[in-house]
């Protein structure tokens, strides 16, 4: 048929005398038939007046207890220029894909086309499906198809409904692409090759082992055919509806056999996972696939679901980035997840959905803004002190609480101290981010902790040998947050800038626009491949953690960049001495580690070949498996054991000499300021002043700062 304007399809109308000549394969055909002597005569028809040359016909019967049989019989009396063969089962397979394998076994044909007995076609199916094989890496060809009534009504016109769910237009025209990128894209979501009778095969070696794989299936078998066959090859698709797929009107569908379905799709996601790399978008779209049967399944049956209770999201922030990367390895690993943001009475569950797409990476999971619960869950994780009243609200079978900073230190001793630290004692099990953090749970608060190490993605921070190296410094300028320390960083950058004025200091990692008081370049926030090509033309990288590590140090030293960092108790654990040089907590003994790194050569030397070969064993990869393996043991009770969290950083702290502390408070306050925005960020003292401080330096930095207080 050319359309549908009609509401009946009628394949005599269109039947011609009109032969395809050139170029014609031999392409076998094959009728699997049980019960369906109703639709026999049209089905057949359809296949003897195809436009394109049939080479030979099979007809199975699965024992049928209708006239099968019979009308099967006098029909091919009436067929004289097709071969015909028929095959008659004495007791019923049980399984249609018996019955495909049982005619591919038949199949002396190069091509065949599996046209099941109760469907219907256009005359010019073949001749339109047989054209892509001129390629001859295609080994499937199929199209649209309109679907029928048991009476010929057209109930859909096509089954662009259906394609529709991915939001695309991949369907609206013939085409012909890689058979791995189609899995990977589409058919690891869902069957998009709909209805058998609407494809022409290629008869491929290893295709009768593949038909006897999909015998495990009771639902999904076509679709495990499909991606396996089209690991061989590429398909093709033709937009005219030129297949009639009946859906008949007694189907009923159970919740046994909902369950079964839902069995067998998860099992070909996780096959189609296990084989290609897919992105988060394609996880999406499973989990969307998925709950429109979500209703109909039994709750056994479902994949296991986990919250996660997440501060609003604000760009730029490394915490945000660690949660939605570990929320992506669960649902990669095969969980469900559900994200429940922070309210700020203004933005909606899809707004929330795309500032964590836009600000960190797609993330698969379903977003929800408040805590107004869209389901139970196996587990439920607090993941920062702002989130500690909404949890609550969530209803789960246990809580776990995700660990990356030493919250309390955030304010000073007070109310928020104290309600925080006493949030450690309530039970939420902990699954912190580095070492340190799952030592002070232990060893404080007497919880114990999982924990997973800090990596680096190594496929976007590694060395770049063609990238010119400069006699800079990269410091992470973060002064919204109080715990980088960019007061102290300032300092000790001005400090330096004043001892090495040559060297060139690059700020990242904020939008905020605030005075400098020393000449530097502001990047802004820059996206993670921009974070590489700074650390390899570098010299020193600054980071100023606090609260725990910060994963800017793993990222830097997987580049190659040497990092200078704080000598407090929350770098001890993970932070190694060979690729780190740790400062005591004044400017000028931070200052005058850089000064170390970037005079002496050879220590430099070494921390750079270091760090990439110690991240070489840190990928993001381990730290997921390690996440994903400390959350199976909660939800799943299995075991999992890991090394207990000892101090690996043995070395002193670096210190000024006091020679040069004393140079340093002269920088510091003195009246003469250089500031790329012409405003001092550290306060400026009288001359006499700073002759006073040079005479005490010696007695130590606190008196200094005591001294400095009083003037």
């Amino acid at each position: 048929m050319k359309g549908f304007a009609m509401s009946t399809v009628n394949i005599y109308k269109e039947f011609t005398d009109q032969k395809v000549t050139e170029n014609v394969k031999k392409v076998s055909v094959i009728i699997p038939n049980y019960n369906y002597s109703r639709f026999l005569n049209e089905r057949i028809d359809s296949i003897v007046h195809q436009t394109y040359p049939v080479h030979e016909l099979i007809i199975l019967d699965d024992c049928s207890t209708d006239d099968s049989r019979m009308f099967i019989a006098e029909k091919i009396k009436t067929i004289k220029d097709i071969p015909i063969r028929t095959v008659f089962n004495e007791t019923n397979s049980g399984l249609v894909f018996s019955q495909w394998q049982k005619g591919l076994k038949e199949v002396t044909g190069d091509y065949f086309w599996i046209a099941e007995a109760d469907d219907s076609c256009d005359p010019h199916f073949l001749e339109t499906l047989m054209k892509p094989f001129d390629d001859e890496k295609v080994v499937l060809s199929y199209c649209d198809a309109a679907r029928i009534d048991d009476d010929n009504n057209v109930i859909r016109e096509n089954c662009q409904d259906l394609y529709n769910m991915f939001d695309s237009r991949h369907w609206d025209k013939a085409f012909v692409t890689e058979g791995s990128e189609e899995i990977k894209k589409y058919l690891s979501v869902l069957n998009t090759i709909l209805n058998v009778s609407g494809v022409v095969w290629k008869n491929i070696p290893g295709l009768h082992d593949i038909f006897e794989e999909a015998k495990n299936f009771k639902v999904a078998g076509d679709w495990y055919i499909y991606t396996k066959v089209l690991e061989k090859g590429s398909l093709a698709f033709s937009p005219k509806c030129l297949n009639y797929y009946r859906k008949h009107t007694d189907s009923v569908t159970s919740s046994v056999h909902c369950d079964i379905e839902y069995k067998e799709i998860v099992s070909i996601e996780e096959m189609v996972a296990q084989k290609y790399e897919l992105d988060m978008e394609t996880y999406r779209w499973q989990r969307i696939r998925r709950s429109y049967m979500d209703a109909n399944v039994s709750p056994e049956v479902k994949k296991k679901k986990i919250a996660w209770v997440i501060p609003y999201p604000g760009k730029g922030s490394g915490g945000h980035r660690t949660i939605i990367q570990n929320v992506n390895a669960l649902i990669r690993h095969g969980y469900e997840c559900d994200i429940y943001s922070e309210d700020d009475h203004r933005t909606t569950d899809e707004q929330a959905a795309q500032k964590i797409d836009e600000f960190y990476e797609t993330c698969a999971a379903f977003v929800y803004v408040g805590a107004n619960p869209r389901a139970e869950y196996e587990l439920c994780f607090v993941t920062g002190w702002q989130t500690l009243e909404m949890v609550r609200k969530i209803p789960a079978k246990q809580y776990g609480y995700f660990i990356q900073d030493y919250e309390p230190w955030f304010f000073p001793m007070g109310n928020e101290y104290l309600i925080i630290e006493d949030s450690y004692r309530r039970g939420y099990s902990p699954i912190t981010i580095g070492r340190w953090l799952a030592n002070k749970m232990e060893t404080e608060f007497h919880t114990p902790a999982q924990y997973f190490d800090f990596c680096a993605d190594t496929k976007i921070y590694h060395p770049i040998e063609e990238i010119e190296k400069e006699d800079a410094v990269c410091y992470v300028w973060q002064p919204e947050k109080p715990r980088r320390g960019s007061e102290l960083a300032f300092r000790a950058l001005k400090i330096l800038k004043a001892v090495r004025p040559q060297t060139k200091i690059y700020l990242y990692g904020s939008a905020v626009d605030a005075p400098v008081p020393f000449e530097a370049e502001k990047l802004g926030i820059i996206s993670v491949q921009e974070c590489n090509e700074l650390y390899n033309k570098c010299a020193a990288g600054l980071c100023m953690s606090a609260s725990n590590p910060s994963r800017i140090p793993f990222e830097m030293m997987a580049a190659g960049l040497p990092v200078v960092e704080l000598y407090r108790e929350n770098n001890l654990f993970d932070l190694p001495e060979e690729g780190v040089l740790l400062a005591e907590s004044s400017p000028e003994s931070i200052a005058a580690a850089l000064l170390e790194v970037l005079d002496n050569k050879e220590m430099a030397s070494s921390m750079r070949a270091f760090g990439p070969q110690f991240m070489k064993d840190l990928p993001l990869e381990k730290g997921f498996a390690q996440f994903i393996r400390s959350v199976d043991h909660l939800v799943l009770h299995t075991e999992y054991e890991q090394p207990k969290a000892e101090q690996i950083y043995t070395r002193a702290p670096y210190k000024a000499a006091d020679e040069f502390r004393a140079q340093a408070l002269d920088i510091l306050y003195t009246d003469e300021v250089s500031s790329t925005d012409a405003a001092p960020a550290v306060p400026s003292l009288p001359r006499r002043a700073l002759r006073k401080l040079r005479r005490i330096a010696g007695r130590g930095v606190r008196m200094i700062r005591q001294r400095i207080g009083k003037q």
